[in-house]
């Protein structure tokens, strides 16, 4: 239960069964693995006016669901807002500074403001070809696929605690001496 799956085909059937016979959606969650909260999103999804659920009704309901088309985003419905952002990418700003001045001129339209996150997905979604490529060249980091955010990067990490270069070590390290000093073998035998 460490993270999410979609229900099988047969744990429906299993719900609708344990529903049926009157369990607690805590104990149909228990039988097949699966948190509580699972069973109850579930249940609540599929029922409706009072009906029973029924897993056939909510396989067909989750099809149903899968194949809708997503929302459009907000750039591909408003065309002046789309035309603004990508005026002002062509003029290297940035997706922050875009989004910042989209805020000062229109501080009441909220339907002439969009957030920097959704300037970066709707340049880095775009299908790959030469729109995607000369929009992304706009952008001054040109990378062609986004860079994860957070965690740490090179700069930020540790640097090495008492630091001791090769040239200084110990003779006995050199000389390899002790037993457990790297020594390097030929290949000849040696």
């Amino acid at each position: 239960m460490s993270h999410f799956s979609q229900l099988s085909i047969n744990e429906p059937e299993e719900v609708s069964l344990g529903v049926a016979q009157g369990f607690s959606k805590t104990y149909i969650a228990l039988s097949l693995g699966r948190s509580s909260s699972t069973i109850c999103r579930e249940v609540n999804r599929n029922t409706a006016n009072g009906q029973v659920y029924r897993a056939v009704k909510a396989h067909y309901r989750a099809n149903k669901l899968t194949h809708l088309a997503r929302k459009n985003r907000k750039m591909d419905i408003n065309l002046p807002l789309k035309h603004y952002v990508l005026e002002h990418l062509d003029q290297l700003w940035s997706p922050e500074q875009i989004a910042k001045r989209l805020k000062i001129l229109y501080p009441r339209n909220m339907i002439m403001q969009i957030s920097h996150e959704s300037i970066y997905s709707y340049l880095y979604v775009l299908l790959r070809g030469t729109l995607r490529k000369e929009l992304v060249k706009c952008l001054r980091r040109h990378h062609i696929n986004r860079r994860p955010r957070g965690g740490k990067s090179r700069q930020n990490c540790a640097s090495i605690q008492d630091y001791l270069s090769i040239e200084e070590r110990p003779a006995e390290v050199a000389d390899r001496i002790i037993p457990g000093h790297f020594r390097r073998r030929s290949y000849h035998g040696a």
